[in-house]
């Protein structure tokens, strides 16, 4: 029975042993990889240098536990020449009645392989569910606006901005026109036109309807003349210049074909002024016609100004 009771102490001896030095194991490691994750926490920079850490501290870890299994052999070595074989360590012992079974050293070896952790590679890098790394923004990475970007209406800081290819256009002002009519009905109504060399006169008298014609700045009536007879072919022949300006003939009907009171007289808006044709200045929407007299303008009802 002493001997038996010695083999159970030892035996008990030798399994506390070994799950203290495989406890420490453990504890050693779950210390490596704390360390491992702080390293892997610095910066995203500094992962391939810790894992480089990581292998060094790997080879040193298998280094121990090679060292710590040599140790445990040795133990069990000095246990088995104590008086304890190999054979007892497989067989079952009974005390008080019960049957209790010894750990061969391929158990023990298994449950301190079976304890130990698996070791992360060196290859893997941080996983984002892990909660003690926090991925660190790059320094020289700066936030860029798209391209793409418009600015929005609801925004008071952009004002948007013309297209280079669009031209802004100010509405371009009215033309200035005048309407303008030549006429020689007093004539016809004497019968000029049935006498020889005036069968060319229109019997109606009408030489040139109301035309509206535009005009620049500073025309005068004579220039307004001068564009519609040129314009439709109409002969018109004239002396002086300027303010002295003097219409002779139009439409081959000159002064004094109709009588010695006979000529051209000009109006506009219905008034007859005093002064020449080259001296009078338009303004827009005037109302210019040309008639011919045969009684100094009495036969027109002309009103001098």
């Amino acid at each position: 029975m002493n001997k038996k009771k010695i083999s159970i102490v030892a035996v008990s001896a030798v399994v506390i042993v070994s799950l203290g030095l495989g406890f420490n194991s453990i504890f050693k490691k779950a210390n490596t990889l704390e360390t491992n994750n702080n390293d892997t926490v610095v910066s995203d920079q500094s992962i391939e240098t810790g894992d480089e850490l990581n292998t060094e501290e790997a080879k040193v870890d298998k280094t121990e536990t090679k060292k710590e299994n040599k140790e445990n052999k040795k133990n069990e070595d000095t246990t088995d020449s104590s008086g304890n074989s190999n054979k007892n360590s497989s067989k079952s012992t009974k005390t008080d009645g019960t049957e209790t079974k010894k750990p061969n050293n391929e158990e023990v070896e298994k449950a301190d392989n079976s304890s130990e952790k698996p070791k992360p590679s060196n290859n893997e890098k941080p996983k984002p569910g892990n909660s003690s790394e926090k991925p660190k923004p790059s320094n020289n990475e700066k936030p860029k606006p798209s391209n793409n970007e418009k600015p929005k209406p609801g925004n008071s800081s952009t004002k948007p901005k013309p297209e280079n290819n669009q031209t802004i256009t100010s509405p371009k002002p009215k033309n200035k026109t005048v309407t303008i009519a030549i006429s020689c009905k007093t004539a016809i109504n004497n019968g000029l036109n049935k006498k020889p060399g005036f069968s060319h006169l229109p019997s109606n008298g009408i030489i040139l309807q109301n035309m509206k014609v535009e005009f620049n700045e500073g025309d005068t009536v004579f220039d307004i003349l001068v564009k519609v007879t040129r314009k439709k072919g109409i002969h018109m022949e004239y002396r002086g210049s300027g303010s002295n300006t003097y219409i002779e003939g139009i439409n081959n009907l000159y002064e004094f074909d109709g009588g010695s009171n006979s000529g051209w007289m000009y109006s506009v808006n219905g008034v007859y002024p005093n002064y020449g044709v080259g001296a009078y200045k338009v303004k827009s929407s005037d109302v210019i016609k040309f008639n011919y007299t045969c009684n100094l303008g009495a036969d027109l009802g002309a009103r001098a100004n």
